[in-house]
């Protein structure tokens, strides 16, 4: 395993995930300890018996930005987590700000030029040189349903970032675009069907994102389609987790912190009522 992230703590959160996963279901209680804000970071990466753990988690997750000047560098760290392995999955996706609803409305005061220049919209090139230099057998991009409507220059992004995918460098290498919800022409290329809905399948959270699956043109087989599932609350999912405060990112985190946060928020609601 090996993930790739540019915001500092975005790849806080990969890094600890990667340690979570290091002790296969057999977590010490100082985990939980950091979770319930008893212990700091520090103290839980620095503890001796960890050791191993912390070494894993921090090679797992590299902070790291993609790009032209990093390519090589990219392309040299790939092929060492990969060692030789014809069979893994590449998963992945570009930032979001750029086809979020939110992310364009933000930039609407913006000039229509410079936002059709902004370089987020391309940075999904960054995951096509991936593929065409790796040549995983299937592939997952996942990003926001705002991409699905996106335009830059009258044209739908999406219809060219599906033509990409498709033959990421140019001709050679072609992978098949499917659907992980829809049996009705498992090719085809109508945005909709690449929207996965994901309380329709078990997890307790009404997130809805596009989900493009490639398989490279070779691979014999067919994916079949997720299978819709009852409907999970919340409750089902965390309710046996230890209760934890919300924490604070933009700023130091302390209990004080959080406080003197939270009644800023009451009085501006005061004074708004």
């Amino acid at each position: 395993k090996n993930s790739i992230e540019k915001d500092p703590v975005a790849h806080r959160t990969l890094e600890l995930r990667s340690f979570f996963r290091s002790f296969r279901g057999e977590v010490p209680d100082e985990y939980y300890d950091y979770l319930r804000g008893a212990i700091d970071r520090e103290t839980l990466f620095g503890n001796p018996r960890f050791r191993e753990n912390v070494a894993k988690a921090k090679s797992e997750a590299w902070c790291f930005e993609l790009g032209p000047k990093t390519r090589s560098t990219v392309s040299m760290r790939v092929k060492s987590v990969l060692k030789g392995a014809d069979k893994w999955v590449l998963v992945g996706g570009p930032p979001c700000q750029a086809y979020s609803l939110i992310g364009r409305a933000r930039m609407r005061p913006v000039a229509r030029a410079r936002f059709e220049r902004d370089e987020r919209h391309y940075l999904y090139r960054e995951y096509l040189r991936i593929l065409a230099d790796h040549r995983p057998p299937v592939f997952i991009m996942e990003n926001v349903p705002g991409l699905l409507s996106s335009r830059i220059q009258g044209r739908l992004i999406f219809d060219q970032i599906l033509a990409d995918l498709a033959r990421p460098n140019g001709d050679s290498l072609r992978y098949r675009i499917v659907s992980l919800v829809s049996q009705d022409d498992r090719s085809a290329s109508k945005p909709e069907q690449f929207v996965v809905r994901s309380e329709l399948y078990g997890i307790p959270q009404t997130r809805h994102r596009v989900i493009v699956c490639g398989i490279r043109e070779d691979v014999r087989g067919e994916l079949p389609t997720l299978v819709p599932r009852t409907q999970t609350v919340l409750e089902d999912a965390i309710g046996d987790l230890p209760a934890i405060r919300s924490a604070l990112s933009k700023e130091g985190d302390s209990h004080n912190a959080w406080i003197k946060v939270l009644n800023d928020a009451i009085k501006q609601l005061d004074r708004r009522a």
